[in-house]
């Protein structure tokens, strides 16, 4: 069953501490890892309806919510630590994930944020 598959690959890769530390220590390669595994995430929820809401609830709190992670995301590769958060965005706006509204805010201001200083608006 392709939804058990991909219960096992989020727990010991995307959603394994070790892995998620180990991947962010690793600089932008590793961020631009992190950010292809969001999209990829996507991709699998599109094509197959996979929509456990745990996974995007942990995803969330692992990469975006958690300030030292988001701090070495932002700081070794803006623009995966962009795509982390606007895939999550993306989950929510397609019924893929049902975040909580706080949750929604936290994630928009991040994703606001991360593009203005891409985009040279604000610094960092």
């Amino acid at each position: 069953d392709i939804d058990e598959v991909l219960r096992i690959e989020y727990r010991t890769r995307l959603l394994n501490p070790r892995w998620a530390e180990a991947m962010a220590n690793q600089g932008s390669g590793g961020a631009y890892e992190i950010s292809q595994r969001f999209t990829a995430m996507i991709g699998w929820a599109g094509t197959t309806g996979f929509k456990d809401g745990w996974v995007y609830d942990q995803a969330a709190s692992t990469y975006a919510l958690d300030e030292d992670m988001a701090a070495k995301l932002k700081k070794s590769n803006p623009e995966a630590f962009r795509n982390v958060v606007g895939r999550l965005l993306e989950a929510n706006g397609r019924g893929i994930w049902e975040a909580k509204p706080d949750v929604l805010g936290k994630l928009q201001q991040l994703y606001d944020d991360a593009d203005d200083i891409l985009e040279r608006v604000k610094t960092d």
